[in-house]
């Protein structure tokens, strides 16, 4: 009977006691849950007890070695989040973070987001990365590492940006080995999105001019008014946002090309059983380790697929905000897919939007009539989740 409770007749004292009976059932039914889960995990272990010695041993061996092999899988995961300086010709020099003082950095020296690299006249560098990829800067270019991302399964997101000059990539064929990675070579004014290809990328500042040359594979290569595809013995020119369409590349410049790749080709390598165990057993455990927040990129519930998917729909509010900003003027006819410019956020807020994306850049914005826009941009969960967002369309997952 409840503490403090009188009952008052007959049928309030029934209903005190049927609570009570109530109580006592739940408690009952507790225990037994309790007895049942007990059973079970004696039926797991009991055997366990009963095991000669040598088997425990063994047992205690192998979950050691799967400690191990989950630690130095999380290392390797993290070795994915930077670039190694493999060669440096004449005078180089390297402003961290794109803002620190210049030094002149050494062979073996890591790069990482936002880190800038600077070739002079004569002078040349290359960057090699764990799945073999190579960029080699030309003299008289300077270079930023935008983005160097990595989820379980293998899905690489890698983003760099030609200032001015020109670099040749070689993006390793063992780079693509997860369906959905990508690789971007951004200007001021363009994109170049590969997977496994090797190509020439040119900006010339003075000119916003961008020039394009593939020797092998192919590349999507657009701006924010136009798009083409670019494939093997080919180049294409971008002026501002036009783009001039493909052409075939002259011989002797495709033979000078060639030649660089060639050069970068000796860092492909296909990854040692060890890496491939490691990753394989790190990405069939992702689930659980998301729950705990070891992600890759940062080893805290932030980086979880969760929380960048979050980080994408805090992205497209700033974007709406900003397009709806405009008031009575009309909205941009574009939008540049790597800077944004003509949305005229505030560098803070430019800079979180855009690092909310895949590549760091959106996919592509269309403007429709004077009210209406649709904006596509992917997010940097584990699935790169493509979502899109009109001027009456809250940001949704678009199916590919």
């Amino acid at each position: 009977m409840a503490r403090g409770k009188k009952p008052t007749s007959s049928q309030d004292s029934a209903q005190v006691l049927l609570d009570a009976l109530r109580e006592q059932e739940q408690v009952h039914q507790k225990k037994l849950k309790r007895r049942r889960s007990d059973k079970k995990w004696e039926r797991w272990t009991g055997w366990l007890r009963g095991a000669p010695g040598w088997v425990k041993a063994v047992l205690v061996v192998l979950a050691v070695a799967l400690v191990a092999l989950i630690a130095d899988g999380i290392r390797r995961e993290g070795g994915e989040m930077s670039a190694r300086l493999e060669l440096v010709s004449g005078t180089v020099s390297l402003r961290r973070g794109g803002t620190a003082g210049p030094i002149a950095p050494r062979p073996g020296e890591t790069l990482g987001n936002k880190d800038v690299l600077i070739t002079a006249a004569g002078s040349t560098a290359t960057l090699v990365f764990p799945d073999g990829s190579a960029v080699q800067l030309e003299p008289n270019t300077t270079f930023e590492v935008r983005l160097l991302d990595f989820a379980r399964g293998g899905r690489r997101d890698r983003s760099f940006m030609v200032r001015s000059g020109a670099v040749v990539a070689r993006f390793s064929r063992y780079f693509g080995v997860a369906a959905g990675s990508q690789g971007t070579v951004c200007t001021p004014t363009a994109v170049a999105a590969v997977r496994g290809t090797a190509f020439r990328v040119m900006y010339d500042p003075q000119r916003r001019q961008t020039y394009l040359a593939v020797v092998e594979g192919q590349v999507r290569f657009r701006t924010a008014a136009a798009e083409t595809q670019a494939t093997v013995g080919q180049m294409s020119a971008a002026t501002g946002y036009q783009v001039s369409g493909v052409n075939p590349l002259a011989p002797a410049a495709r033979t000078r090309i060639g030649a660089q790749v060639q050069a970068v080709d000796r860092f492909q390598r296909p990854p040692d059983l060890l890496t491939q165990l490691e990753y394989g057993i790190n990405g069939a455990l992702d689930p659980v380790m998301q729950l705990i927040g070891l992600a890759p990129g940062g080893w805290s519930f932030n980086a979880t697929s969760a929380a960048r998917r979050a980080a994408a729909l805090k992205a497209f509010t700033n974007i709406r905000t900003a397009l709806e900003g405009f008031g009575s003027e009309e909205r941009p006819a574009f939008v540049n897919p790597v800077t944004l410019e003509e949305l005229r956020m505030d560098e803070p807020m430019r800079v979180a939007t855009l690092d909310a994306f895949s590549g760091l850049v959106i996919e592509s914005y269309q403007k429709i009539g004077n009210d209406d826009y649709l904006v596509r941009a992917r997010a940097r969960d584990r699935d790169r989740t493509l979502y899109e967002m009109g001027a009456n369309i809250a940001p949704r997952v678009i199916k590919e």
